[in-house]
């Protein structure tokens, strides 16, 4: 076995993740995986470890390159402005968390179907993959502040998309 095969079996996964989340589509996700594979085996000598992990590398060449898949109209989506957050928001959350896990969880999921796909592959690097913040800004080209305040935003709309969801 080789050193790209190697590279592929250990991170193609992670890869495939990252590209599934954004695009929604098995399809396009397996096609756009084995293309960030092949522009990240062939820009190897690019890599530089004292930046990121070769794990993180090749996921910021799968974010971008569904980004660029992505470059086309999107569906209009729930958007929030900081002033919408408020203290009582953030204290009426603790009562998603009062409610029994199995409820909870589906109230969570089907908010998370209705962020926008970055929004969705922000939660799912930080909640579900424990990456740390810097490691999500050099996926995402984003500086780790501003991820953090994404994360902040997104947290808030998840909130008032699960109370729309409760409403009905």
């Amino acid at each position: 076995m080789n050193r790209s095969e190697d590279i592929v079996r250990q991170y193609g996964q992670s890869v495939f993740t990252i590209i599934c989340q954004l695009v929604g589509n098995v399809q396009d996700a397996e096609e756009l995986t084995q293309d960030a594979l092949l522009r990240g085996l062939s820009q190897m000598d690019s890599y530089d470890p004292a930046k990121a992990s070769l794990r993180t590398w090749l996921c910021r060449i799968a974010y971008r390159t569904a980004l660029n898949h992505l470059r086309r109209p999107v569906l209009q989506t729930l958007t929030m402005d900081d002033e919408a957050v408020s203290a009582a928001a953030e204290a009426e959350m603790q009562v998603l968390f009062q409610q029994p896990d199995d409820e909870r969880t589906e109230l969570l999921e089907q908010a998370i179907d209705h962020l926008t796909a970055e929004e969705q592959t922000l939660v799912t690097l930080f909640y579900y993959d424990d990456l740390p913040l810097a490691d999500i800004g050099y996926i995402t080209g984003q500086a780790p502040g501003t991820v953090a305040t994404r994360l902040h935003r997104i947290r808030h709309k998840l909130y008032q998309l699960i109370k729309q969801i409760q409403d009905l």
